[in-house]
């Protein structure tokens, strides 16, 4: 995996083993499932862009959701390729290569898509929206504007901060690989005073309805020393991310609306207006739902459920795409 043996942590291996043992591990969400549905047949479509280290299946998490809106006739496509594929190593993932190739993929997937279907639902989740906006630069504005719309849930910044747990946890489990470093940071409950994002469990409850879910089933984490771990790296991670924030090439003009987590630790604390500021950077005009939670539950049934009702009862005020406007996307695609 050409990950540099020197300036390790003392219990490095065993971490490292731990981890790689577990990307084989039975997961609920956590797998490269990257359609559902029949396209052919379907009344709505829903293009998923995963965030950072996210995976295709998560996109089955808000399936329920999905379905109670929408029904049952719906398609979903996941933005995938097997350099991200949730088998492999977490630092293999993360090359300026492969995310100009990730990039590559999603234009060739949001093309092919609106080649074949009046209107495209894309759901960006966490640093995914920045894949999403980088790419989505290419198309004509008009195509965006009347048969595109954005669904953003767990809103991420747009750049990574420096962590003071790495001096802590490196010592323990880091390595360098490319000239970033790595360590494995811990997850569980009790932590989730010093870092809200470092909660192992939700419990939801929504009327008579109530389900306890747990981060493993959506997130790669892995067992040692009686917690959950997940390896993270600021550098190599924050690099990717820039490299995508660079390729934006202008704010956004389409239907957008987004979950914000009102205690997400990836903001480092950021006020209200500040995230809202950014958020609007990229999306003049997205619709902004706080809710008090974190990154990760922000996009449980309900919220997620709400979101959706309000994009249903939006698409039913949309005017339809001119053809014009699908001749000139026809026209630019084939060139």
């Amino acid at each position: 995996m050409n990950s540099s043996r020197s300036r390790t942590g003392r219990f490095t291996e065993a971490f490292r083993e731990r981890y790689l043992r577990s990307l084989d591990d039975y997961r609920f969400f956590y797998d490269d499932v990257n359609s559902i549905g029949d396209p052919d047949h379907a009344d709505h479509i829903f293009y998923f862009v995963p965030g950072i280290n996210g995976t295709p299946g998560q996109m089955r998490f808000v399936l329920p959701s999905l379905t109670r809106v929408f029904g049952s006739r719906i398609y979903l496509k996941a933005l995938h390729l097997p350099e991200f594929s949730a088998l492999r190593p977490t630092w293999e993932k993360y090359t300026l290569t492969n995310v100009d190739r990730k990039l590559a993929q999603l234009r060739a997937d949001l093309a092919g898509l609106l080649a074949r279907h009046e209107r495209v639902t894309v759901i960006a989740s966490s640093n995914g929206f920045y894949d999403f906006a980088a790419a989505a630069g290419s198309f004509p504005a008009d195509v965006l504007r009347e048969r595109v719309h954005l669904l953003w849930g767990a809103c991420a910044p747009d750049h990574f901060e420096p962590t003071p747990w790495e001096r802590v946890f490196y010592p323990l489990s880091g390595f360098e690989h490319h000239g970033h470093r790595w360590f494995a940071c811990p997850n569980h409950n009790a932590l989730h005073a010093f870092n809200p994002e470092t909660s192992t469990s939700f419990h939801w409850r929504d009327g008579r309805h109530r389900r306890h879910f747990v981060k493993a089933d959506l997130e790669s984490r892995f067992h040692f020393l009686g917690l959950q771990w997940n390896y993270v790296s600021t550098s190599q991670l924050g690099a990717a991310v820039r490299h995508v924030v660079r390729q934006v090439r202008a704010p956004l003009d389409l239907p957008a609306a987004a979950l914000v987590a009102a205690h997400d630790g990836y903001w480092s604390g950021q006020s209200r207006d500040t995230v809202a500021r950014t958020i609007h950077r990229y999306l003049p005009g997205c619709d902004l739902a706080f809710k008090p939670t974190s990154h990760l539950w922000v996009v449980t049934p309900t919220y997620v459920t709400e979101l959706l009702a309000r994009l249903k009862h939006t698409m039913t005020t949309l005017v339809p795409p001119t053809p014009s406007s699908t001749h000139v996307f026809a026209h630019s695609t084939a060139t």
